[in-house]
């Protein structure tokens, strides 16, 4: 446990390293301000999409199973085939909108993909903090400077431009 001990970094406000932890193990905790950066993920709602599709075809086929089924030796084959054309072309439109949720999935996707690297390195930082618990502060032992609540913000947002202009901010003063 000793060896434990010596290898947490301390604290640079009270120069112990008793109570010091990693952000893990602090916001598993409970320190909520600890907690890490959100994995980047994207919602693409197809449900309007899709509920358009599924009724207009749906109209369409129990139109067609009534009314030409139903009445097949009633209904003149012109106003038959008028209905048939009538339900191919939604067949048909509720498959272009099915094509169009499906882009809109793929680039929701792709938005996400592009923020994985942003993740990665804010995971990275966040991993390399470490919080006191004597103090309340959450501190970088490279620098052993604390960390504010406007940079742990910062960092769980993953908005680099606003990390890094906070971050040359601090360093400044």
């Amino acid at each position: 446990m000793a060896s434990a001990e010596s290898q947490k970094p301390t604290c640079p406000v009270c120069n112990r390293s008793d109570q010091v932890k990693t952000l893990q193990a602090a916001y598993d905790s409970g320190v909520a301000r600890c907690a890490p950066p959100d994995m980047p993920t994207r919602n693409v709602s197809m449900f309007k999409l899709m509920s358009a599709g599924i009724l207009v075809v749906g109209i369409c086929a129990f139109l067609i199973i009534v009314l030409i089924g139903g009445m097949g030796a009633h209904m003149d084959i012109l106003y038959a085939g008028i209905l048939v054309g009538v339900t191919l072309v939604c067949i048909v439109s509720a498959l272009v909108l099915s094509f169009i949720a499906f882009q809109r999935v793929v680039r929701g996707d792709a938005e996400t993909t592009v923020r994985f690297p942003a993740w990665d390195r804010a995971m990275e930082r966040w991993r390399s903090l470490y919080y006191c618990a004597r103090n309340d502060v959450v501190f970088n032992p490279q620098t052993n400077k604390v960390v504010g609540d406007e940079q742990l913000a910062a960092l769980r947002s993953m908005d680099e431009k606003e990390a890094s202009a906070k971050s040359s901010l601090a360093a400044q003063h």
